[in-house]
């Protein structure tokens, strides 16, 4: 297949309506996590209870991550994109008539395993362009995904309070399926070549991860990334909410909405990755975070430096996400799917390792031992690079380097 035609498959139009497609899938994610104290009072259940609906959903995601977005190796993703609208609408609405929290948790599982239409789009896209285009594109859809984090908690939040959290979910599901009959008819088959087995998708997983170093030093360096930035957005709320703060709820929401600058870094980066220097870049990304620890110990009782240290913290981990995703995009497209699938696995249980950190860290140093703990997670990938560039092995970036095997 020709570039020319390749491009036609995706005309722009499409690709951001696929941006805001991602941005919806993942929002599904955190409806939930602002709306836990209306779902406890529904339920009657204790709030520390009712975190539990997150952590299923959250545990369904990575598990759908591990199993279904592999099938896009196997299955044409056009159609596996369809599936999982149509079912996380399914979910979102089951959610609504569960007269127990025992069945919610397992409709919430359930909503999780199946919004994985994001990370099927993305290398259902970097697949089946121009390799030129590559990295744009994927920037461009993770803008999407960046923004679904903001617009799931700010929508789920503010409809919440306007009306109630069964609200929020009929009018998620309600937009899915529209935007599932409307690409039913826009989106272009799969052209790349699949395997014929499922099974030897699975078992050829852990031979990939040991064959691909680049596969294996972005998962590094996102998990690193993602566990230092939950590092600081676990424990934040209890910052803001203590001395000298004393804020209130919604207050803290809006740090959120900082987020927003590094949902814009995500087009930037994404750029970068097309360039002969994306490795460098995703080193200067985790630089640019481990800054933003410095400056949350220059001064993390001053709102200014909390807000300066929130929008810094954001841009490095947007861009490091972009150009992890940007080059894992140019290599073999026949193994794209397992290649997003490993990478975000590892990205989520780094994160998951994180939160757990960030809490301890907070509990037994105060501030400091979130500074302690941000600047060593971001510190090892560093490490890790400079090790790399003086025993003189070379990790390749652009798709010259690789030998296809198609």
């Amino acid at each position: 297949m020709e570039s020319g035609a390749k491009l036609k498959h995706f005309p722009v139009a499409l690709q951001w309506l696929l941006t805001f497609v991602c941005m919806l899938a993942v929002a599904n994610l955190y409806y939930d996590q602002v709306l836990l104290s209306d779902i406890a009072n529904s339920f009657n259940v204790h709030p520390n209870q009712s975190g539990l609906l997150f952590t299923v959903i959250q545990v369904g995601y990575t598990l759908g991550l591990l199993f279904i977005v592999p099938l896009g190796d196997r299955f044409d993703r056009r159609k596996l994109v369809l599936a999982s609208l149509l079912l996380s609408a399914f979910w979102l609405v089951a959610m609504t008539i569960m007269p127990s929290f025992r069945l919610l948790l397992i409709a919430g599982f359930g909503l999780g395993f199946s919004t994985v239409a994001a990370q099927l789009i993305i290398p259902f896209v970097s697949s089946n362009m121009d390799s030129a285009k590559k990295g744009a594109v994927t920037g461009r859809l993770l803008t999407g995904v960046f923004l679904g984090v903001l617009v799931g908690r700010v929508a789920g939040g503010w409809i919440g309070q306007l009306y109630d959290w069964r609200t929020v979910h009929l009018i998620a599901g309600g937009i899915l399926l529209l935007l599932a009959g409307y690409l039913f008819m826009k989106l272009p088959k799969d052209s790349i070549r699949k395997q014929s087995s499922y099974i030897q998708i699975m078992r050829s997983m852990v031979p990939l991860l040991r064959e691909e170093p680049v596969l294996r030093e972005t998962i590094f360096f996102g998990a690193a990334a993602f566990a230092a930035f939950n590092v600081f957005w676990v424990p934040l709320s209890f910052i803001l909410n203590g001395a000298p703060y004393h804020f209130g709820n919604g207050i803290n929401g809006t740090f959120g909405v900082i987020g927003i600058a590094g949902t814009l870094a995500a087009g930037f980066a994404g750029r970068l990755s097309d360039g002969n220097h994306a490795r460098g870049w995703n080193v200067a990304a985790l630089l640019t975070m481990i800054f933003s620890f410095v400056l949350l110990g220059m001064g993390w009782y001053h709102v200014s430096v909390l807000i300066a240290v929130t929008f810094v913290l954001d841009v490095g981990s947007r861009m490091n996400m972009t150009l992890n995703q940007g080059r894992l995009s140019r290599l073999n497209p026949a193994h794209h799917s397992r290649l997003n699938s490993l990478y975000m696995v590892g990205y989520y249980l780094g994160g998951s390792f994180g939160s757990w950190v960030g809490s301890a860290a907070y509990q037994y140093g105060h501030v400091s031992g979130m500074i302690a703990a941000g600047c060593v997670l971001l510190s090892l990938p560093v490490v890790y690079f400079l090790v790399s560039l003086r025993n003189h092995r070379r990790i390749p970036l652009n798709a010259n380097d690789f030998v296809r095997k198609v």
